[in-house]
């Protein structure tokens, strides 16, 4: 038997898991340990060829990496992810990544930067207008609500950016469900 760790790009949410965990014992594998961004599986090669392992990884779009570099990027990725769906946003970004991934901001930014060609800023804002879109659909909070969720300071911040990023006001959007984009493709 041979227990081997995949770094994965591209988990982003609970049904990557689900989905890669299902399908890599569908094989005989035994998934020992599934997190976003990585798998480890136990298999024998006799019965599995690694080969197999790497077509249910990609066939299901996501991306086997190994450079440090990326490695660092995708969890950055998530921590970004975390923050935005899942905190108070009462700390401010820079900080919420240091103390989470343990390094310092600038050179956690540098990489971001390099792995994906855009800043951790420019991320974070496509993030909120997704996550501003999704609450819209959800119908449960107004505006202003989704904005203090968000972090901004009032509603004026939010519907620029809004209007900036989708070219449509968020009452526009709202009436129209407009378009959205997958997290794993931001």
């Amino acid at each position: 038997m041979i227990t081997q760790e995949f770094k994965i790009k591209g988990m982003i949410c609970s049904r990557c898991l689900k989905v890669l965990n299902n399908e890599l014992n569908a094989t005989g594998a035994k998934v020992v340990d599934i997190q976003l961004g990585k798998v480890v599986i136990n298999y024998s090669p006799e019965k599995i060829d690694r080969s197999i392992i790497e077509q249910i990884i990609v066939g299901n779009e996501f991306e086997i990496i190994t450079s440090e570099e990326e490695i660092l990027g995708e969890q950055t990725k998530r921590w970004i992810i975390n923050y935005i769906y899942n905190s108070d946003l009462s700390s401010n970004l820079s900080n919420f990544l240091s103390s989470n991934i343990s390094k310092k901001y600038s050179m956690v930014s540098d990489n971001f930067s390099n792995v994906f060609g855009q800043t951790i800023e420019r991320y974070a804002i496509l993030l909120k207008i997704e996550r501003t879109k999704e609450l819209i659909e959800m119908g449960k909070l107004n505006f202003t609500q989704i904005a203090y969720l968000l972090g901004y300071n009032n509603l004026s911040g939010l519907s620029r950016q809004f209007k900036q990023e989708t070219g449509d006001t968020m009452k526009k959007y709202k009436e129209k469900r407009g378009v959205r984009i997958p997290l794993d493709k931001i």
